[in-house]
């Protein structure tokens, strides 16, 4: 449930299986605190869906370690708002895959 999703502690978000990571409702994945969001390893994050990616909190998402931006996959970066693309620091966005840059729409990079 969303409650039991919001009391995981970073070091129970960091021990979730990518299936497990995968299985989570989107607004279960939005209740995880921001500092158990940014322990997610680049292979957790990978296996976010497109949707639970979209529904991340903007400071979920700039929490997330260089390393988890890397390992968005280039359908995930399309998914993310203007706004979560607004959030990335400098070196997150120098993380990102040129294919996944070259997807962002133009209306999100401005």
């Amino acid at each position: 449930t969303t409650a039991e999703a919001a009391a995981l502690s970073t070091a129970q978000v960091a021990a979730l299986s990518t299936d497990a990571i995968a299985a989570l409702e989107t607004a279960d994945l939005s209740a995880i605190k921001t500092a158990a969001v940014a322990a997610l390893s680049s292979g957790q994050v990978a296996a976010l869906t497109t949707a639970q990616v979209n529904n991340l909190a903007t400071a979920s998402l700039a929490a997330l370690s260089t390393a988890g931006i890397a390992a968005l996959t280039t359908n995930q970066v399309v998914a993310l708002t203007s706004a979560q693309l607004s959030s990335l620091a400098s070196a997150q966005v120098a993380a990102l895959s040129s294919n996944a840059i070259g997807a962002i729409e133009t209306a999100d990079i401005v």
